[in-house]
């Protein structure tokens, strides 16, 4: 039997730009994604011992999955980024430095990507076969990862993320709020 997942808890204090309404608000969409994701396993878990006739309820339940289950893992990276943290370093700093030519150079990157039309994630990645780092978009939270990589940053960029506090076209302000509120200890611990 698969072990349930539970919503985590994050110490998050007073975020700038980021009131604790919407923070709240996002904090219930993403106990939503846990919720979904445990009643998801359960259900293919039922299905898998019935036989070819419950097929395409089963093909149907493990393509959700990865909705739900990337949803509810995504909002744990992104919320973990704003805990304090004790820690020190600059390796990941230094190699986006090596890679984008400086760190400012890669957070317009990944503020221009977060800035397209649409809904989705932002993630900075490492490849872990040669070390690259990669700033990507995932559409929905399942479509554009790339298999294998290590995620060590997330950016929300679904309305729900900022709309409590911004208006849907003010989505430059809520980046604003992010980088300001942005623990870069976390991203490097991931590192």
């Amino acid at each position: 039997m698969l072990k349930s997942y539970e919503a985590k808890t994050f110490t998050l204090g007073t975020l700038d730009g980021l009131s604790e309404a919407q923070i709240a608000e996002h904090l219930k969409l993403y106990a939503g994604y846990v919720k979904n994701t445990n009643a998801l396993l359960q259900k293919i878990e039922q299905h898998k011992q019935h036989s070819e006739a419950m097929a395409i309820e089963l093909s149907e339940l493990t393509r959700r999955l990865g909705f739900e289950f990337n949803g509810m893992r995504l909002h744990e990276y992104y919320f973990s980024q704003f805990e304090t943290s004790e820690g020190s370093g600059d390796a990941l700093k230094k190699e986006l430095e090596a890679q984008y030519g400086s760190f400012d150079a890669w957070k317009h990157q990944v503020s221009a990507t977060a800035m397209m039309r649409g809904i989705g994630w932002v993630l900075l990645v490492q490849d872990e076969t040669n070390g690259n780092l990669l700033t990507i978009w995932v559409t929905d939270h399942e479509l554009g990862q790339l298999g294998g990589q290590k995620i060590l940053f997330a950016l929300d960029v679904w309305e729900h993320a900022y709309t409590v506090d911004y208006k849907p076209t003010e989505r430059a302000k809520y980046l604003e709020a992010f980088w300001k509120n942005l623990n870069w200890q976390n991203v490097e611990e991931r590192y």
